[in-house]
């Protein structure tokens, strides 16, 4: 069973963060990975969606996954788009109807949830990502769709600074573009602090952040880590705006 954190965005909001089975052993993939793109077992694919599905509420039907290409482009998922239609050559999408799921994948980069007045979004942010701006692209996308300053977001598991080694000369040319990047593994070498970087974009736009439970990726036997595996699966990042009638009844009953 594929393990399950619920995010806490709002009432007008159902959102989680999913894992993978540390008793996991089979050879490709891995128990619990989400995404079609890994080597993977097509029918377990399928029916770990499908658990998935039944466990957030959602029509596995109507997911829309994200086509992720390290960038910084926002797709809109407006009534013009097909129930369940892959987003292509987009690393954020944002909504404001109702049933419409949102869904980032992951295995080191970091997902990112967010929330404005009933509207949602979803963010994939890598190293390129977080250099090309990619959150305060999803971030202005939702502000503009929702008519509300008031933005909330969730950040997911990631690799963390203690894990993340690069090239010295990276970190130099990162850490000139956006100094809290810069970090140090826990073995010495140099090293990137993405959940740092994203958090600094994210507080700079104004930006409410919800506490997650985020630990590293390739630390953590119970996330799927492209650097521990790199026939790792992927865990992912799930949104979707709750109909009127659920919100309303959930206000109710706080």
């Amino acid at each position: 069973m594929v393990p399950l954190s619920r995010v806490d965005l709002g009432a007008d909001t159902r959102a989680w963060f999913t894992g993978r089975d540390p008793a996991d052993t089979a050879p490709v993939g891995g128990e619990g990975n989400l995404a079609h793109r890994r080597p993977h077992r097509p029918g377990d694919l399928a029916v770990t969606r499908r658990g998935v599905a039944e466990a957030t509420g959602t029509d596995v039907a109507r997911w829309h996954l994200l086509q992720q290409v390290h960038g910084a482009q926002v797709a809109l998922v407006d009534e013009r788009i097909p129930l369940g239609a892959e987003l292509r050559g987009v690393d954020a999408a944002v909504t404001a109807l109702a049933d419409r799921p949102l869904i980032v994948q992951v295995a080191d980069c970091i997902p990112v949830l967010l929330s404005s007045g009933g509207a949602v979004g979803v963010a994939h942010a890598g190293r390129a990502g977080v250099l090309a701006g990619v959150l305060p692209a999803a971030v202005g996308a939702l502000r503009a769709l929702s008519g509300r300053d008031s933005v909330r977001a969730a950040i997911g598991p990631a690799i963390g600074p203690c894990c993340y080694e690069v090239p010295e000369a990276m970190r130099a040319t990162v850490a000139e573009r956006l100094p809290v990047l810069a970090a140090t593994t826990s073995w010495g070498t140099p090293a990137l602090d993405l959940p740092a970087g994203a958090r600094a974009q994210l507080l700079a736009e104004g930006v409410e952040l919800v506490p997650t439970d985020a630990p590293c990726t390739r630390c953590t036997t119970t996330l799927f880590s492209h650097r521990r595996d790199p026939a790792s699966g992927r865990q992912i990042g799930l949104i979707v705006a709750a109909s009127p009638d659920v919100a309303t009844s959930r206000e109710g009953a706080a």
